[in-house]
């Protein structure tokens, strides 16, 4: 037990995950890097107190969760007037096909994603084209395809209609090849 209670233990067996959750729900690498330093200061100083009655990783699951709540706390005392609206039913879908449901362009392939993301400039236009979605459009992608989440997860975890979850994928995947297209592909 005593092992479990070492913080470097802590962070060679939950740091991904702890990384990747944050990352899931705040879509800045530094800020979820953040979250993840702030959990582990939190769990050095209430580690006495852990009582065993959970395992180690859920109890700083639920630590992180507390900080992701106070990060969005804080977040909202400051709120744009864009974000009070919900565009996703003004999203102008002829801008990718034309009248009779044809692409206008249709989509090139990507490069070979294992090359690609070893390149920190790809990361870093990527990491910006994931800000730039809308917070539950992002979180549905990382859903899917970081996290490897099927739409029965998604759609539970979310608490979603199939049909919801499958149109925020949809527009998530649309805007950021549309992203990619103009900041990585065609510069």
């Amino acid at each position: 037990m005593d092992d479990d209670l070492n913080v470097q233990t802590w962070l060679d067996k939950y740091g991904d995950y702890l990384y990747s959750y944050a990352f899931l729900k705040v879509k800045d690498r530094h800020i979820a890097e953040d979250m993840v330093q702030e959990t582990l200061f939190a769990a050095i100083a209430a580690k006495n107190t852990f009582s065993g009655q959970s395992t180690i990783r859920t109890w700083l699951t639920g630590i992180l969760k507390h900080k992701i709540i106070d990060h969005f706390r804080r977040q909202s005392r400051v709120t744009a007037i864009g974000d009070l609206v919900d565009q996703d039913d003004e999203d102008n879908l002829d801008y990718f096909f034309r009248n009779s449901g044809s692409w206008i362009e249709k989509p090139e392939s990507f490069p070979s994603p294992e090359s690609a993301l070893q390149q920190q400039q790809f990361q870093t236009i990527f990491q910006r084209c994931l800000s730039g979605l809308k917070t539950r459009q992002a979180e549905i992608f990382l859903a899917r395809e970081v996290h490897e989440m099927n739409n029965e997860e998604i759609c539970k975890h979310f608490s979603i209609t199939t049909t919801n979850a499958w149109v925020l994928l949809h527009r998530a995947r649309l805007a950021l090849i549309r992203c990619l297209k103009i900041h990585w592909i065609d510069r």
